[in-house]
């Protein structure tokens, strides 16, 4: 049987919780805080900035300390001070005394186009201000916290924004920060009080219609995770359409750009998200020396969990566990406690499915009562305060009674997961039911995994029945009692465990060009003009640095791994869509899905495929451009 799947090409929007440098990254719950009141100077035609911060520094480990300031910064002579070292784009200074008073300022330039995974972002024009950790605006030391009270001299008809909450033209923060954040401009501002904060959101323009529903939003969110979690833990949360096309989340408030939170579906996916980061990840923080938790966990109970109210909880597992099969191997894979932040599909498929899924796991196997009692337990023992995955463990430890290192070890520290399949399986019929006689078996290399595995059993009048397994050893068997005769036998259909899926268990998924298995790329012999080279680079970078294999589409089809046609007019297409009972089909001039025509070289094709036990992908583009895109 072949199973046709046509995805529509468009842009994939991934909201991101900001890591700051500033963070704390090797000393959970460090004693070191920093106290700033700042004061702001701004002079757009110079694009000067200009700062006077009278600063605090608190710790019980020394009487002496160092900060460091971005490069750019020219700070005014001062006797507490001593220059101790210039590099990597930093100045780093020794301060002799524990308060003083530091003037410094510099000239800054707007990244226009911000490759935010790369680079530090900042915007200093007559559209507005941004400035975050990653610029080093501020003084700072490494595992430091901050406070803050801010006051800038904006701008004409200009409004600013940071943390916490506003007292006439200052903003204050007392509870303890990673970052300091400031954003101005010429915003609309829209806020409106709440039982559990006060939401805004500033536009660059006017639109009414387009604040409701985010402050509409924003109360239904904030009243959901309060409720769940504990308290809210800032005075506002604001929504900021953002100089970028962004999806950033920072404490108390979001940056969107102005496309994407016009998009119809952020308010019930990605939105939620950014607004829960302010629990896991902007006031617990991170102690990523041990691996990055908080993008699991959100996306677990923000994204996964307004799946499974819509009723696609199964399909978002799966989907979830086919691209880290597909985005991860050998080479490319890495334990999850070595997951810092996203920055490509592997690290995607790690830091955010891998984890969400151990959460998964750790929920089947407490039960929801202990699960979301350790979830309140953990933002209560550590709001503002770092936390690892070991503290993780210690909380979910202590709240459920049960032994959790076993666990944790084996889905921190392995890469991989497990590979299941299906040794003997007789039924015979006993004391009038059937008795199963069921033998599994983990297939992948080095050590068993310890799991719990549903098995499902149908039955002829529709009914089901679960029964969950330990499962820990290589090969392992298992008597299952059932009152009538099962119809058919589901090991882990719903994908409740991570796992390596067969390839019948998912559906096709243009997500296998990137799957490190060998490939055979297909090329027709007759190539429209100007495609040879844009094929041939698409060829190299599906390759992922292996040596391709290719042949003309007039040679047999390979029997295994995974082939890609190139070409919509690829004879060796032909054959494969005859064994396909499926509503799409392919003319020399148009495509055909669901009785609908589209033009050839007026839009562009990817399609996936299954045929038997093989991955087949097509594409087709008329220009380089289109093939790009």
């Amino acid at each position: 049987m072949i199973l046709i799947r046509l995805l529509t090409i468009c842009a994939v929007l991934i909201l991101a919780w900001t890591a700051q440098a500033s963070a704390a990254t090797s000393n959970a719950n460090s004693t070191i805080l920093l106290q700033h009141q700042l004061k702001l100077k701004i002079d757009l035609a110079a694009t000067r900035l200009s700062v006077v911060d009278q600063l605090r520094f608190s710790t019980n480990t020394t009487e002496t300390w160092q900060f460091s300031l971005s490069e750019r910064f020219n700070i005014e002579p001062n006797p507490n001070l001593a220059l101790v070292k210039h590099e990597n784009g930093f100045k780093y200074y020794q301060a002799k005394q524990a308060a003083f008073t530091l003037s410094y300022s510099a000239q800054l330039q707007s990244t226009p186009d911000c490759a935010w995974l790369t680079q530090a972002c900042v915007q200093f024009d007559s559209k507005g201000i941004y400035l975050d950790a990653n610029s080093q605006w501020y003084p700072t030391t490494s595992q430091a916290l901050h406070t803050f009270e801010l006051t800038a001299e904006l701008p004409k008809d200009w409004v600013s924004l940071s943390q916490g909450e506003q007292v006439s033209a200052t903003w204050q923060e007392t509870q303890p920060q990673q970052a300091i954040y400031f954003l101005a401009g010429p915003f609309k501002v829209y806020s409106e009080p709440g039982k559990y904060a006060t939401a805004q959101v500033y536009l660059q323009a006017a639109d009414d219609e387009l604040a409701k529903k985010y402050l509409s939003a924003t109360h239904q969110y904030l009243e959901v995770y309060s409720k769940q979690l504990g308290a809210y833990p800032y005075r506002k949360f604001a929504t900021v359409e953002s100089f970028w096309e962004t999806g950033w989340g920072m404490p108390s408030f979001t940056l969107l750009g102005s496309k994407v939170m016009r998009l119809p579906f952020i308010l019930s996916s990605s939105f939620p998200h950014e607004i829960l980061h302010n629990w896991w990840g902007n006031s617990v923080y991170v102690d990523s020396s041990q691996g990055n938790w908080s993008e699991g966990l959100t996306a677990y109970l923000a994204d996964y969990q307004m799946s499974a109210g819509k009723g696609e909880a199964m399909n978002y597992r799966r989907d979830t566990v086919q691209k880290y099969a597909n985005f991860t191997s050998n080479f490319q894979d890495f334990p999850l406690k070595n997951f810092q932040s996203r920055h490509d599909q592997t690290t995607q498929a790690i830091g955010y499915g891998k984890s969400l899924m151990l959460f998964h796991m750790l929920r089947q196997q407490l039960g929801t009562t202990a699960f979301e009692k350790g979830l309140q337990t953990l933002y209560q023992d550590y709001a503002f305060k770092t936390a690892s995955f070991a503290d993780l463990q210690t909380v979910f430890e202590k709240v459920s009674g049960q032994h959790l290192q076993a666990f944790f070890q084996q889905w921190l520290e392995r890469t991989g997961a497990p590979q299941l399949a299906l040794g003997e399986h007789p039924h015979i019929e006993k004391n009038g039911g059937t008795q199963l006689n069921l033998t599994l078996k983990q297939t992948q290399a080095g050590e068993p995994y310890q799991l719990r595995l549903p098995v499902i059993a149908s039955f002829k009048d529709g009914k089901t029945e679960t029964q969950w397994l330990d499962f820990n050893t290589s090969q392992q068997s298992f008597k299952l009692n059932y009152a009538q005769k099962p119809v058919a036998i589901g090991i882990d259909p719903e994908f409740e465990v991570l796992r390596i899926p067969e390839l019948g268990e998912v559906p096709a998924a243009l997500n296998v060009l990137y799957k490190a298995k060998p490939k055979t790329f297909v090329i027709a012999r007759q190539v429209p003009a100007g495609m040879e080279l844009a094929w041939e680079e698409a060829i190299t970078a599906f390759s992922r640095g292996d040596k391709p294999k290719q042949r003309y589409d007039d040679a047999p089809l390979p029997d295994e791994g995974i082939v890609i046609l190139l070409g919509g007019d690829n004879t060796a297409l032909t054959g494969l869509l005859e064994r396909a009972q499926q509503p799409f089909k392919l003319s020399e001039t148009a495509y055909t899905l669901n009785s609908v025509n589209y033009t050839c070289g007026l839009h562009s094709l990817a399609l996936s495929l299954t045929a038997g036990k093989q991955q087949v992908v097509l594409l087709d583009a008329s220009t380089p451009e289109a093939l790009q895109q």
